[in-house]
């Protein structure tokens, strides 16, 4: 997680760094962290990632 922190604190640098990092995660990782989102560090991206992957379609 030490890892997605820019250096000079940018926040917006920050976020591209938990963007991309969660769309590298598994389906199953996602929905793990999602089952735990209250304890997440960016609980507004891990939603945003999840309703991408799995949100249902309307007919």
């Amino acid at each position: 997680m030490k890892n997605l922190l820019d250096p000079n604190n940018d926040y917006l640098k920050t976020e591209e760094n938990v963007k991309k990092y969660l769309q590298r995660l598994s389906d199953a990782q996602v929905k793990s962290y999602y089952d735990m989102i209250e304890f997440t560090t960016f609980p507004v991206l891990l939603a945003q990632e999840y309703s991408k992957r799995f949100k249902k379609t309307k007919k």
